[in-house]
């Protein structure tokens, strides 16, 4: 038996073999993680549907038991086009992390072992190997690349659109339409007198999209939406000019350096006013040194995404993205730098703050509210 350790890779025998997978959780596969396969070219452009447990391709077969998942593939009956096959394990609808499995233990054929200890990952989904063809000849490299997203939002990335939903806990799919959320709250905030920037997963797939504060509420259209970086430019007309919220010129900032959070978390449950959180930048990068992101530690909650983070200068300094389940305070945001450079390319002018002046977080929360918005989405 030849083990893999990640990032190793092995010789195929054939273009038709099989894999079996275990985890240390056995009653985890079907209930609360899945495996999926994604068909894509060598620089991972998606190339056909991808297979999850409910679904099934000509190229491929499920079989085995929640206990130990298996799979016949026929690598040469990919999609045109196709000459690599992602193999992904993911917590349904991006729950929770995939430490719930422990460990998982996969076998290629008789002869290939990958064992991939998963405690502690706070992603929601991982590639675990890819098959690919190289010089006609097929093969197997072992992987640890995660998704603190989830499956859909790895799809995103690569630029296709994946359900990661339990198949049997969706709604009613509305005329065949999918499971398409029926609505979704967030954060946003004025970079012009007419623009709001929030995150795109708080609008994806909504066909209303409304803006609403103690001012007023009014209508809302996705000018450019960014998907991979998670930004959303919307634009208002008929309401009254916005006070644009100021960047901060020039570096960065600072490891360990002070951040305020004000947003819409929870809208409907802890009051429609802005909310403050307060904390520190306690890391310049992402998960897997993702350098478009810093981390930090203001606690925030579902509704906070799209909220500005400022530093004591009351300059923006990031957006409030994502978190880490079940992790204390494990929380990212999207760069000024980041942001300032996709506003660039759709022709917006932010506005920029000299440093130098330092402002409570009374005076900051007092002079952020006018140029802050709750964002409601919804499918009617």
């Amino acid at each position: 038996m030849m083990a893999l350790a990640p990032g190793a890779n092995t010789a195929l025998g054939a273009t038709e073999c099989s894999w079996t997978l275990e985890c240390d959780n056995p009653t985890a596969f079907g209930e609360y993680a899945a495996v999926a396969l994604i068909p894509t070219d060598d620089k991972r452009q998606p190339k056909g549907a991808a297979a999850l447990f409910q679904i099934t391709q000509p190229w491929m077969d499920w079989s085995g038991s929640q206990e130990k998942i298996g799979c016949a593939l026929k690598l040469g009956q990919l999609p045109e086009g196709a000459d690599r096959l992602l193999l992904v394990v993911y917590s349904f609808s991006a729950a929770g992390p995939v430490s719930e499995l422990r460990a998982l233990r996969l076998q290629v054929e008789s002869n290939i072992e990958y064992r991939l200890d998963l405690t502690g990952n706070g992603e929601a989904a991982i590639i675990i190997g890819e098959f690919y063809c190289r010089n006609q000849q097929w093969k197997f490299r072992a992987l640890a690349e995660g998704s603190a997203y989830g499956l859909s939002a790895l799809g995103r990335r690569i630029g296709t659109d994946i359900d990661d939903a339990h198949p049997q806990r969706r709604g009613p799919s509305g005329g065949g339409g999918g499971n398409r959320p029926s609505g979704a709250t967030g954060t946003g905030f004025a970079v012009t007198e007419t623009h709001i920037l929030t995150c795109a997963h708080v609008i994806e797939d909504m066909s209303e999209i409304h803006i609403a504060s103690f001012e007023g509420r009014h209508r809302a259209e996705p000018v450019v939406v960014d998907r991979r970086n998670d930004l959303a430019l919307l634009r208002i007309q008929g309401a009254p000019a916005f006070k644009p919220v100021p960047f901060k010129d020039g570096m960065g900032c600072d490891l360990g350096e002070s951040v305020v959070a004000l947003g819409f978390p929870l809208a409907g449950l802890a009051g429609g006013g802005v909310h403050v959180t307060q904390g520190g930048v306690s890391a310049l990068f992402g998960l897997h040194n993702d350098a478009s992101l810093l981390q930090f530690t203001a606690p925030i909650q579902p509704g906070s995404s799209g909220s500005p983070l400022f530093d004591g200068s009351g300059a923006m300094v990031g957006m409030v993205t994502s978190t880490v389940p079940d992790a204390q305070n494990m929380n990212f945001a999207v760069k000024a730098g980041l942001i300032l450079a996709f506003l660039d390319a759709c022709g917006v002018a932010a506005c920029r703050s000299a440093t130098g002046k330092t402002f409570t977080t009374a005076q900051m929360a007092r002079e952020a509210q006018q140029s802050l918005w709750k964002i409601e989405a919804r499918n009617p």
